[in-house]
């Protein structure tokens, strides 16, 4: 698993989104990495390899609430 994320190593997330699935309504998160090497990636977040469902991420800073 590790050799396999580290493909990020050295690009830089230059935006992120939210791919929505028309069938479940469901929306998995992804970043846009510009990486020297491989040009640009999309990284979506997913529960497992075969895509069935999106995934989350820990240790990122809770956006402030809306009022």
């Amino acid at each position: 698993m590790v050799k396999y994320l580290e493909s990020m190593v050295g690009g830089k997330i230059t935006s992120v989104g939210e791919t929505v699935s028309d069938e479940d309504e469901v929306s998995f998160p992804y970043f846009i990495v510009k990486h020297p090497k491989y040009g640009e990636l999309k990284v979506e977040v997913s529960r497992d390899e075969e895509g069935n469902g999106p995934g989350f991420l820990f240790g990122l800073i809770d956006p402030p609430k809306e009022k």
